[in-house]
């Protein structure tokens, strides 16, 4: 099998650890921002609904409270999410199946939002590796993970990749498609999460959809106009999400490896 190697530079945005994102855009006046997954992990689920704060004058994230939000399958399925505290709501009672298309539905102001997602089938991790980099100024020296995968013949496959250091989520979110890499063996370099000997590398590799996969480009796109004393107002990110909310939807697939850092010879 033909080998393709792919070096992966990290988007440039933040995430919190409950992976919700909060957009620095400029808007007249504020705008809803609903984020929402679905896995192929067991819950609880999470919907954040929140507005907009002004790009200029950025201060704490307004929550949405008393908004109905629904969530059903294409099998006739439909779970209701509690909201647990204020803005954040939450569903345990499921679990998400891959082949499955998911509809998100959220009433709140008198206004109807929708978001639909399709479940991809989840791509296993071949095998971590891990490289020395002596760094530049623009990367730290430490110890870099190479992921490897093979990606399902037939274009249109779409992935994410999230780092953790031991538990701890890093800042860093990579997106690729197949494109050039079709029915091939896939090696990552992925630069932006810097490791020492000891450290345990926890790879992330996730099946997203078309949807979540241009949310997320032009996402970084908005994140890289906007860096501390830039003069340029953002454009909003596309959004899977009817309505005129910002956000996105989203039903993907996780799967997980591990590997721990060697101690130096």
């Amino acid at each position: 099998m033909m080998k393709k190697f792919l070096l992966i530079l990290p988007l440039s945005f933040l995430v919190s650890c409950e992976e919700v994102i909060d957009l620095p855009l400029h808007e007249s006046d504020p705008l809803i921002v609903i984020e929402g997954k679905i896995t192929n992990l067991p819950g609880p689920y999470l919907v954040r609904i929140t507005r907009t704060t002004d790009f200029y004058s950025p201060g704490p994230v307004p929550p949405v409270t008393g908004a109905t939000v629904f969530v059903s399958d294409d099998k006739g399925n439909s779970w209701y999410f509690t909201e647990k505290r204020s803005g954040y709501y939450y569903n345990d009672r499921f679990t998400g199946m891959p082949g499955t298309t998911y509809s998100l539905l959220v009433e709140s102001g008198g206004m109807t939002y929708r978001a639909m997602s399709h479940m991809p089938q989840p791509v296993p991790i071949d095998s971590l590796d891990v490289e020395y980099f002596a760094g530049t100024r623009f990367s730290d020296p430490g110890y870099y993970i190479i992921m490897y995968f093979t990606d399902p013949p037939g274009k249109g496959n779409y992935y994410r990749v999230r780092l953790y250091k031991s538990k701890q989520a890093g800042t860093a979110i990579y997106v690729l498609d197949d494109k050039l890499v079709d029915g091939n063996q896939v090696n990552i370099f992925l630069f932006g999460s810097t490791y020492q000997p000891g450290d345990t590398a926890v790879a992330e590799l996730q099946s997203i959809d078309e949807s979540v996969y241009r949310y997320l480009l032009t996402l970084s796109e908005v994140n890289a106009s906007s860096p501390s004393g830039s003069g340029t107002t953002p454009a909003n990110p596309d959004s899977n999400l009817s309505g005129g909310a910002l956000g996105y939807f989203g039903a993907l697939t996780i799967t997980r490896d591990t590997l721990v850092i060697p101690p130096l010879p």
